[in-house]
């Protein structure tokens, strides 16, 4: 049986290591034989592009696979972004008492349901702190969460840490039988060993599982979501990117680092998917259809799309504090639902989504006007 713990060491490293496995001297081959590219002009890109406003690094060249001149000419390669300007970036774009509001999940639910926001039900919180969640009951110890595990709870369940990023931690429980609890993909664990290793001081929504949209379901099982990244100027939001995050066989979550996971580029208009990919460096790959399921992704069109950016615009103004935000939305049979509200967004989805740097004109006049620095107007 594997333990919480060891599941979230497992998630933790398989992140951190998403982008940090490219082998560079690997790279630097592949890129040489898919390119014709040299290693010295390959060098050369890398120490122009750490230079410039992206700040990028080796392993940023080679995971958005700018060494491809015939795709990237190099006033493109200097409109990627890396993540390490993210946090001066969000620095000067949001309200740091905002951040601390959108990183607690239950505050930002509690808010957006005050607007009449649909958001996922809570039906109980694990915490240690003292800390108490209205209406929602709180669970405060072991006995307590192997009490509602074998009670209260309507299953399939998922777990997922309060102030949690990138689906680190978390868990879907299928079912009960008896006294042990069916997880997904097939591992059983008797309910109190599991209420003992679920770290309490971290913090837990247990919430119901979101069920997708029928037209959702020919790809996966599993939740997905719609991120919409946008930015607020002049007190009104302007959407810039919208990505779909499309789960793999056996995901139980959509974030990109999990292997099999996918990203398609969607029209903001009409929701229309233009571009789907797959991994990242020299081993990225375009897809038309989905590889599990077989079922067609590029040229279709997602549902409810105008009900989702609808719920987006007429609620971003409620977290207008945070001038460049990103919104996680789910389809689901009864239609949009927040999964999570972010400061800022990683630059890496509509990127690799795109194939497009994220430092557009239009993105560069807004760090300007929030008072970053920028070495080159784009």
């Amino acid at each position: 049986m594997e333990s919480q713990e060891t599941r979230f060491a497992r998630d933790a490293e398989n992140f951190i290591s998403h982008r940090q496995t490219l082998n560079i001297q690997q790279c630097l081959t592949a890129a040489r034989a898919q390119t014709g590219k040299s290693f010295g002009a390959q060098v050369r890109d890398i120490i122009r592009l750490a230079r410039a406003d992206g700040k990028l690094q080796p392993a940023d060249y080679y995971y958005f696979r700018l060494y491809d001149d015939a795709a990237y000419p190099f006033e493109e390669k200097r409109r990627f972004l890396s993540e390490r300007v993210h946090p001066a970036v969000i620095e000067r774009c949001s309200d740091p008492q905002w951040r601390v509001l959108a990183d607690d999940k239950f505050l930002t639910y509690s808010l957006l349901e005050s607007c009449g926001a649909p958001v996922p039900e809570t039906q109980a919180v694990y915490a240690a702190n003292g800390r108490r969640f209205g209406r929602v009951p709180t669970l405060s110890t072991a006995d307590d969460l192997a009490g509602f595990l074998t009670g209260a709870a309507s299953y399939p369940l998922f777990a997922k840490p309060l102030a949690g990023i990138f689906s680190l931690g978390a868990c879907r429980i299928e079912r009960r039988e008896d006294d042990t609890l069916c997880l997904a993909g097939g591992e059983r664990v008797p309910v109190n060993a599991f209420a003992v290793e679920l770290d309490r001081e971290q913090g837990y929504l247990l919430q119901t599982v979101l069920r997708p949209h029928a037209m959702l379901r020919k790809y996966a099982d599993a939740t997905s979501t719609v991120r919409i990244i946008l930015i607020i100027d002049n007190g009104a939001p302007e959407i810039l990117h919208t990505i779909w995050k499309i789960p793999g066989a056996g995901n139980i979550a959509d974030n990109f680092w999990r292997k099999g996971n996918m990203l398609a580029a969607v029209d903001s208009d009409t929701g229309t998917i233009r571009r789907v990919v797959r991994g990242d460096g020299p081993e990225m790959e375009e897809v038309v259809n989905h590889p599990d399921s077989g079922a067609p992704l590029v040229g279709e069109t997602l549902p409810d799309w105008r009900r989702l950016i609808d719920l987006v615009t007429e609620n971003a103004r409620v977290f207008a504090p945070i001038r460049f935000q990103s919104w996680d939305v789910a389809l689901c049979e009864e239609g949009p639902v927040v999964v999570e509200v972010n400061a800022g967004s990683a630059f890496n989805l509509s990127q690799l989504a795109k194939g497009e740097g994220f430092l557009t004109d239009r993105y560069s006049d807004f760090l300007l006007s929030c008072g970053y620095k920028l070495k080159t107007r784009h």
